[in-house]
């Protein structure tokens, strides 16, 4: 059996989710966990922990997805291992933050579970200080670039401003750090930032058990 990971946007009315899964269900699917990311205008984007066959069903599963009124596949992401448990994960991120005997330890722990957490292409932490980058993982964009997006997670944009889906932040508070995070594909979705910041806040506290 192999796991992916598919999300879908669909109309958020009763019985939707259930078309899906059982389309899912007729290509020998087995949908093993489900994760509301956001809910906005009456659109939902779940997405679906689902172990199948093999590669091969793939294009076949996105068919009979698709046959569903309404809905839109927005990715399907083959997984290494078993899928993932945000709330097991979770625990873990406290506990091996926590273990971390230097900021250093720390920063770089957090950069590499996010990335990791996330499937991100890029990850830093940024000193508001100096404006320099303290930890990273991954190529990351030019300096002026991650300073801007630094600066906008400062001061967030107004509800009228559209907020770029392939970058996420969120601030460590008492160290003054700020985390950007980006990903060209799919866009991070209002649970994904929450993650983020839970994970940031996790390592603030940590960052204040080491001063």
């Amino acid at each position: 059996m192999f796991n992916y990971l598919i999300r879908v946007q669909l109309p958020d009315r009763p019985g939707a989710l259930g078309a899906v899964a059982s389309r899912i269900g007729s290509v020998g699917g087995d949908v093993v966990s489900i994760e509301i990311l956001q809910r906005d205008d009456g659109i939902v984007v779940d997405e679906m922990g689902v172990g199948l066959g093999g590669d091969h069903l793939i294009d076949l599963l996105r068919d009979e997805i698709l046959e569903v009124d309404g809905v839109v596949i927005e990715s399907v992401r083959p997984v290494d291992g078993p899928l993932p448990d945000r709330h097991t994960e979770l625990l873990e991120v406290a506990t091996e933050l926590f273990k971390q005997d230097s900021s250093t330890g720390l920063l770089e722990h957090l950069i590499g579970r996010v990335c990791r957490s996330l499937a991100a292409n890029y990850a830093a932490v940024l000193d508001t200080d100096a404006w320099k980058v303290a930890a990273s993982q991954g190529e990351l964009p030019g300096a002026e670039q991650l300073t801007a997006m630094a600066l906008q997670a400062m001061s967030p944009p107004p509800d009228s401003v559209e907020v770029d889906g392939t970058v996420a932040t969120a601030i460590l508070v008492s160290a003054d750090l700020i985390v950007v995070v980006g990903r060209t594909h799919p866009v991070f979705r209002d649970r994904e930032r929450q993650w983020i910041s839970i994970m940031a806040e996790l390592a603030d506290h940590g960052w204040q058990e080491l001063a």
